[in-house]
């Protein structure tokens, strides 16, 4: 019998922020799809996994950046700290009540919203007069989640998280394929062994 004795190497890097991206890419489409097509089921259950996606997406990014970037990184410190020391790293004021960067305050709301879910328990009680045909007795039951992700803003926080993503990348010095989910290997022969098994010798 004949044994390889070899060393194998191997080398990987998960940079999940290209999933969540690659997820909030696919949840976008099946909204685009559903509104062109009309079909309403699961929709708003759809936007909110898309908004989920980017709002996740985005802090990803940041803790890509601030790994590669920053020493002593701790991607487990708040959201807001992460963000400011990356932004401060790679010189860049952002205005958070305008675009590209509200965007991102939008559905950083969003996700803690979520993230944090509480209940909400809201009485109304009003005398109203108007014509029976403009009585509206239907109770509307959506929460302020699914104004954070309707399709407009859904896609206009796609494209302004594309749009910072760029700029930090630029700024950052690093190049597309530095951000990639990649592996590498190799098996280097180090010698050939032939075991003989006694087994396999007969008796005379």
């Amino acid at each position: 019998m004949e044994i390889i004795k070899a060393r194998i190497q191997k080398k990987k890097n998960l940079y999940v922020h290209n999933d969540l991206s690659n997820a909030a890419f696919y949840f976008k489409s099946v909204v685009d799809r559903k509104i062109e097509t009309g079909e309403r089921d699961g929709l708003a259950f759809d936007r909110m996994a898309c908004a989920m996606t980017l709002a996740f997406t985005f802090e990803a990014k940041i803790n890509f950046l601030g790994h590669k970037l920053l020493r002593n990184w701790r991607e487990q410190q708040r959201f807001d700290e992460k963000v400011a020391q990356v932004l401060k790293h790679l010189d860049i004021v952002a205005d958070w009540k305008v675009r590209p960067y509200s965007s991102i305050e939008g559905l950083r709301k969003f996700r803690n919203s979520i993230a944090h879910g509480k209940p909400v328990e809201i009485e109304h009680d009003e005398t109203v007069e108007v014509p029976a045909t403009e009585l509206d007795r239907r109770i509307d039951l959506s929460g302020e989640w699914e104004a954070a992700c309707t399709p407009e803003k859904l896609t206009q926080a796609s494209s302004d998280l594309d749009e910072i993503w760029k700029d930090l990348l630029v700024r950052s010095g690093l190049g597309i394929w530095d951000t990639m989910t990649t592996g590498e290997g190799g098996i280097t022969l180090i010698e050939k062994i032939v075991v003989v098994d006694p087994r396999s010798h007969q008796l005379r």
